[in-house]
C-alpha cells in the first residue's frame, strides 16, 4: 500500500521550483532602482532682504510680486503707531499724488515705493522730522554711472524684485536718524549733507542735508523720505484712504 505523503511529495516540489521561477521572471523585467546621490544635499535658499543695512533683517518673498515683504516681517499696526512728526522741508506739505506714497509701483525695478517724495529745488535744506541720533551720514559719497544703474535696473526686472543692494544704490546719498522705538527716519537722494557725525544727537528740525537727485537722477530734485517702523515702514499694506490717513496722522 502506498502512503499518501509519498504522492504529496514530488507534487510540493514541482509547485515551489515553479514558483521560485516566476518570481525570477519578475524580478527581471521591473525597473532597475536609481543610483544613490552621493552629492552633497542641495542648499537651502538664500534669504533675501530688502535693505542693505545689516541691522535691519526685512525679508522679501521673491515668489510673490515684486518680491512683496514677508507677511511676518511686517508691522503690527495695532500696537506700533508712529505720530507728532515735523514735516522734512519748510512750506511743502504732504504729496497727495499717490506715485509719490508709499507702495507706489515701480515698475522699472520690479518694486514698490517704501517712502514719500517730496518734490523741492536742488539744495533745499532737509530737516529732521524727529529728535534723535544719527547712526548713517553719507559724507564720502560716489554716485553710480548711467551705465551700472542700467545693468542693476534691468537686472531687478529679470529677477522680478529689487536686490537690497540696488535699493540701497537707489537712494543716493542717505542720512539715517535713529529716533527710538524701533523708529528710524532715511532721507535719501541728497545733494550733500550737513556738518554733522555719526552719534550725533539732533533736534526735530535740524538740517542734516539738502535735496537732489543722487541715486536716481531720472526723479528730479526731491527728498525720498522714509519712515522705518521696525523691519517695515509707515503705511506698509495699505492703500487709498487708509494710507493718505496713516500718514497724515504720522504728521499731526
Amino acid at each position: 500500500m502506498v502512503r499518501y505523503g509519498e504522492y504529496m511529495r514530488p507534487i510540493v516540489a514541482i509547485v515551489g521550483a515553479s514558483a521560485f521561477a516566476a518570481l525570477l521572471v519578475i524580478a527581471a523585467s521591473a525597473p532597475a532602482a536609481p543610483p544613490r546621490s552621493e552629492g552633497p544635499l542641495s542648499a537651502p535658499p538664500a534669504i533675501v532682504y530688502a535693505t542693505a543695512d545689516p541691522n535691519v533683517r526685512t525679508r522679501v518673498a521673491p515668489k510673490e510680486a515684486n518680491g512683496r515683504i514677508a507677511l511676518d516681517d511686517r508691522v503690527d499696526r495695532t500696537r506700533r503707531v508712529v505720530s507728532g512728526l515735523a514735516l522734512p522741508i519748510e512750506g511743502v506739505a504732504l504729496p497727495s499724488d499717490p506715485s509719490l506714497m508709499p507702495n507706489a509701483p515701480r515698475d522699472f525695478r520690479a518694486g514698490w515705493h517704501e517712502g514719500i517724495d517730496f518734490p523741492a529745488d536742488r539744495g533745499t535744506p532737509v530737516r529732521a522730522v524727529a529728535a534723535g541720533t544719527i547712526v548713517r551720514i553719507d559724507h564720502d559719497f560716489t554716485d553710480w554711472s548711467g551705465e551700472e544703474e542700467e545693468a542693476a535696473l534691468s537686472a531687478a526686472v529679470e529677477l522680478g524684485y529689487t536686490p537690497a543692494a540696488t535699493l540701497d544704490r537707489i537712494r543716493g546719498r542717505q542720512v539715517w536718524i535713529d529716533q527710538g522705538r524701533g523708529i528710524v527716519s532715511r532721507y535719501a537722494h541728497l545733494d550733500d549733507v550737513a556738518d554733522l557725525q555719526v552719534g550725533a544727537a539732533v533736534e526735530t528740525g535740524t538740517v542734516v542735508g539738502f535735496v537732489g537727485s543722487t541715486g536716481y537722477p531720472e526723479g528730479g530734485p526731491h527728498l525720498h523720505l522714509e519712515i522705518r517702523v521696525g523691519a517695515s515702514y509707515l503705511g506698509d499694506g495699505l492703500t487709498d484712504q487708509a494710507l493718505a490717513s496713516a500718514v497724515a496722522s504720522a504728521f499731526e
